[in-house]
C-alpha cells in the first residue's frame, strides 16, 4: 500500500515540475516524449523504494535522468 500512494504522489509531484530539456538530434519529437515517460514510470518506480530519510525527489530526478542518458540524450 505504502509503495502505490507513494507512486501516486511522486506522479502528481512530476505533473506539476516542468520537463528538463532533452537533446537527441537523433530522435523525433514523438520518440522523445515516449522515451520520457518510459523513463517516468522507471523514476517513480525508484522514488517509490526510496528508503526512509531519503530525499524521493532527489532519488527521482537522478533515476530519471540517467535513464534518459542510457536512451543517448544530453539532459540540461
Amino acid at each position: 500500500m505504502r509503495v502505490v500512494s507513494v507512486m501516486v504522489l511522486v506522479s502528481m509531484l512530476a505533473a506539476c515540475s516542468g520537463q528538463p530539456t532533452l537533446v537527441n538530434t537523433n530522435k523525433s519529437p514523438a520518440e522523445t516524449r515516449a522515451d520520457y515517460d518510459d523513463c517516468q514510470g522507471q523514476a517513480a518506480m525508484a522514488a517509490a523504494l526510496t528508503p526512509k530519510g531519503k530525499s524521493i525527489d532527489d532519488i527521482r530526478q537522478k533515476a530519471l535522468d540517467e535513464c534518459m542518458k542510457a536512451k543517448g540524450y544530453v539532459v540540461k
